[in-house]
């Protein structure tokens, strides 16, 4: 077997190093990486999309059109008051991405 000088070794893995930077600078991390939106703007299109009397509240009657949504809406109603509120949104969120992890 060769012996390998330590220089030598060290210019090796320093090219290595350089040109595995060069090959994978054009990759977008986007791409690879699973895109999670904000929950407060995904609130905040839910609230675009159904309330109706624009009170930045979500009641059982504005999510009767989504039948998803009327399956979770008593999950995500934490203090029961037929309205889900931002903060609630974001605490349903907040639980089940701890439940998933």
């Amino acid at each position: 077997m060769n012996n390998i000088s330590l220089k030598k070794l060290s210019i090796i893995v320093v090219a290595a190093s350089l040109t595995s930077n060069l090959v994978f600078a054009n990759n977008d991390i986007s791409k690879v990486l699973p895109k999670v939106e904000k929950t407060s703007s995904s609130f905040s299109q839910l609230v675009a999309s159904y309330d109706a009397d624009k009170n930045n509240t979500l009641s059982v009657d504005e999510l009767a059109k989504n039948a998803t949504l009327s399956k979770v809406f008593t999950k995500v109603d934490a203090n029961g008051d037929k309205q889900i509120s931002e903060q609630e949104f974001n605490q349903y969120i907040e639980h089940m991405r701890k439940s998933l992890s």
